[in-house]
């Protein structure tokens, strides 16, 4: 599963850093404070580390993903697609994982609509700000988006 480093070509906030590297690290724990074995052209933000709140999952379209099943956490190292992937973490199991669409008129994970203050959690667990997390989907009027939440936090549910 790669995460992206900056922020897409469509969204105010492009090319902008996403710091997912680190809000990724701060979730599974990763981090070893004796030493870092992040890759030098991460530009890892120790910083923005203990700053940050954890990306506890994340939102893909489709319905591929299931309980049980494990992903390589990885970045690009350059351009999307066109760079070679960097894995940023030990193979990860899924915990979790609920259905997510967005309407026209509203949010809902499996089904159930969903209310702002819960927008708002479901946003931070995925990295990202409200405001943020509206422009990334970036869905247009009359369209949907269907995918799923992948959750790798036990402790998270909606």
């Amino acid at each position: 599963m790669t995460f992206s480093r900056v922020f897409p070509a469509h969204h105010p906030r492009k090319g902008q850093t996403t710091f997912f590297v680190e809000k990724f690290t701060k979730s599974i724990q990763l981090l070893d404070y004796d030493r870092i074995d992040m890759p030098d052209e991460l530009d890892f933000d120790l910083g923005m580390y203990h700053l940050c709140d954890p990306k506890d999952h994340t939102i893909r379209v489709g319905n591929r993903w299931k309980v049980g099943d494990k992903f390589s956490p990885r970045v690009w190292s350059g351009k999307p697609y066109q760079s070679k992937q960097i894995i940023i973490g030990p193979d990860i199991e899924v915990k979790k994982v609920w259905t997510f669409e967005i309407l026209n008129f509203g949010y809902a994970v499996d089904g159930c609509f969903k209310s702002y203050n819960e927008l708002k959690i479901i946003a931070a667990n995925d990295g990202l700000t409200v405001d943020d997390f509206e422009c990334w989907f970036n869905v247009k009027k009359n369209e949907v988006f269907k995918g799923q939440i992948i959750c790798w936090n036990d402790k998270i549910d909606y």
